[in-house]
């Protein structure tokens, strides 16, 4: 990569000092110029334009527009009270600058006000709704032909269409089998063979239940035009013979009277998942109950071995699994779960392969944070020196590129553009690897007219779309390369800072002298290797040494140079931009060991480093922004292990650890120094506390 491609990433934000913003406004003022224009030159056979000179020079046209400009001046003054999520110093939530495209883009479209919920409402943005759902299935490696994406309200909309999605296509086959016994004109469809696990073929209609929950999901979405084709009846006609018997119209009781030995499915998430997955079971009528958390590993991922058990048993035990959700960059830790471990698992069992049990399920990977960040599939290199101002794209984890890769072998795809693709709220997606699923859950309104292939509002949940959320994505996108060249960049350089500040808070005391000490959620490694897989260091204080020596206290230039630094830190710390570390401190020359006391201490670090009303946040007093969470005690033993280990603090099951969070969503919170300055600003907070705790 060119050594001077950092340079180009400034023109893609309006700049933490509104560098870029006379060339924004000029984009914006050009955006409504040309939108009156447009009005203009519209149907030039109507009658003269209503608003007259006349009206204008009125005094109750006058008096109104006094009215909006008040409005706005007071708007402005309110919003002055906003978090300046713009700045290098917030660092707390999911949330930095927009990009400039995504910006001019949004506000562009939004003059046209179209609603993406039907063609002849969104002509224009309904196609640019589709191109945008085509190059995020290419980018999240769904590039077969009958791939399909669309742009959602958010991440937690699409992850509910995805289960949504899965669980019509789940009971499918008993639909069929139902149809086929009840229906006449279906007759000669009743030897249409379905395949099971294990590529056994088998007469639909003389499948148990069980079995026909197992219908590998492939061969599910075939099986509908299997039976119609042998049924030699028009396609219309067989979905609206189907449409009594499927699920989505039955209702989930009218299953569990009919099959009174089905048990209730089963959807197998990360103990660390976001609260859209239980909130999104409720809302489809399967129930809270229905959705299990797996424990954690130590690095904060779904334990797979854990995973791999509970699917083995509820083969054993006949329960249903509707699906099961890889995480790729949690809300709280940034972890990415293992991907390819899960979709491995899940080809095992359909082909009945390597000692797993038959059985079948819909996988989803939920990178509403983390999916953009596939753009950094990148061979790791070193760097070349380019400035006071440089900040090195840093190659992801070989661990990350192993799961990025295998996203392409899971069913659906959550990714969020108003996370890492830094677009306008709202404009969140869902990606399908099969597009043939999206008819799962279609509603068709007869006063809504989407031209043929076009028809983005048909699926999905929402009744109105704003096609501005779509023109922001599409023109980032057409500014942007959704590769290493642009996104790719970007999120390097984030993931550069992120890992820079790891190093910085896991090295920021030394527990000999201090009375302070960090530990991350996820820990330093015992040992350390570089880019030629030579050993660097092999014990925890040799990682620490290592740290400070190749690391701390050099410019990003000369990181950039030294490429076992640069291996070192693609290989630290978490996965997707978050830090989580927890604050101890010393009562007497000793550690604390109170969980009490310990979760004070992090929220009154917390509490000196936040904004939580207006009035603070226009003081502009708060020099450093970050977040706290309270893990539960339970859920997250094993990354807590170490930590609160090494202080001999206790945290049993029902109790919550506050630890605090950094989110790097900015390229530039290393560049000219600025982490230095923020280090010390931290550290001199942390030590406040600390007598404050005296």
């Amino acid at each position: 990569m060119n050594d001077q491609d950092y340079k180009k990433v400034a023109a893609w934000f309006i700049g933490p000092k509104g560098e870029n913003g006379e060339w924004f406004s000029e984009m914006i003022q050009n955006a409504i110029a040309e939108h009156t224009q447009y009005r203009r030159e519209h149907y030039k056979k109507d009658a003269p334009a209503y608003i007259t000179d006349e009206i204008k020079a009125s005094n109750e046209y006058r008096g109104q527009k006094e009215v909006v400009e008040r409005v706005q001046s007071a708007l402005i003054e309110k919003l002055h009270g906003s978090v300046p999520f713009y700045t290098p110093r917030y660092q707390a939530h999911m949330l930095w600058d927009v990009v400039i495209p995504g910006a001019v883009g949004y506000m562009t479209a939004m003059l046209y006000n179209q609603n993406n919920v039907a063609t002849e409402a969104s002509p224009a943005t309904s196609q640019m709704e589709y191109e945008v759902g085509q190059q995020l299935c290419r980018m999240m490696g769904f590039d077969g032909d009958n791939a399909w994406g669309h742009i959602t309200v958010d991440g937690t909309i699409a992850n509910l269409e995805a289960m949504w999605a899965a669980r019509n296509i789940k009971y499918l086959p008993m639909a069929l089998k139902e149809a086929l016994e009840q229906e006449a004109q279906l007759s000669k469809a009743k030897n249409v063979e379905v395949e099971l696990c294990g590529k056994v073929k088998k007469r639909l209609v003389d499948c148990s239940a069980w079995e026909l929950l197992n219908v590998p999901e492939e061969f599910a979405l075939g099986l509908g035009s299997a039976v119609c084709q042998a049924a030699g009846i028009p396609t219309e006609h067989f979905n609206d013979i189907l449409a009594a018997y499927q699920v989505q119209n039955k209702g989930l009781m009218y299953y569990a009277r009919k099959y009174p030995e089905m048990k209730l499915p089963k959807i197998f998430v990360p103990a660390s998942c976001h609260y859209s997955w239980p909130k999104s079971a409720t809302v489809l009528g399967l129930g809270k109950d229905c959705v299990e958390g797996i424990p954690l590993d130590d690095q904060c991922r779904m334990n797979n071995v854990l995973l791999t058990e509970r699917v083995k048993a509820c083969a054993a035990e006949q329960i249903p699994i509707l699906m099961v959700v890889g995480v790729v960059g949690t809300t709280e830790e940034g972890a990415v779960d293992e991907i390819s471990g899960i979709v491995n698992l899940r080809e095992n069992c359909q082909n009945v392969e390597h000692d797993a049990p038959a059985i079948a399920f819909h996988v989803h990977c939920d990178a509403a944070w983390g999916g953009y960040l596939r753009t950094m599939m990148i061979a790791p290199k070193a760097l070349r020196s380019a400035g006071e101002s440089f900040v090195p794209a840093l190659p992801m984890s070989q661990y990350g590129q192993r799961q990025y890769a295998s996203i392409a072998r899971a069913d659906t795809v959550t990714v969020d553009p108003h996370k890492a693709g830094f677009i306008p709220y709202p404009a969140g997606s869902l990606c399908y690897r099969n597009g043939d699923l999206r008819t799962m859950i279609t509603f068709d309104a007869s006063y809504i007219y989407s031209a043929p292939g076009a028809g983005m509002g048909t699926y999905g949940l929402e009744g109105s779309k704003p096609g501005a959320a779509a023109a922001a994505v599409w023109a980032a996108h057409q500014a942007i390369p959704l590769d290493q060249s642009g996104y790719g960049r970007l999120l390097g350089e984030c993931a550069f800072s992120t890992k820079r500040y790891y190093c910085q808070w896991a090295t920021l005391s030394d527990p000999a002298q201090d009375d302070f000490e960090i530990r991350m959620l996820v820990k330093l490694p015992n040992s350390l290797r570089g880019a030629d897989y030579k050993l660097l260091a092999q014990n925890p204080q040799e990682v620490r040494d290592y740290i400070k020596t190749h690391i701390i206290g050099r410019t990003n230039e000369e990181i950039s140079q030294d490429k076992d630094a640069m291996f070192v830190l693609s290989e630290l710390g978490t996965d997707v931009l978050i830090n989580t570390f927890l604050v101890n401190f010393k009562v007497n020359g000793q550690w604390n060991h109170d969980l009490a006391k310990l979760n004070e201490f992090n929220t009154k670090i917390f509490g000196k480093f936040s904004i939580s009303d207006p009035a603070t946040a226009e003081a502009d007093k708060v020099d450093y922004v970050l977040m706290k969470t309270d893990l539960d005690a339970g859920t997250y033993a094993k990354p807590l292990e170490d930590a609160l280990g090494a202080w001999g603090v206790q945290a049993g099951e029902g109790q919550t650890v506050s630890c605090l969070v950094n989110t790097i969503m900015n390229p530039w919170t290393t560049a000219n120094g600025f982490l230095e300055k923020i280090s010390d600003i931290f550290k001199a907070g942390i030590e406040d506390c600390v007598k404050e705790m005296a």
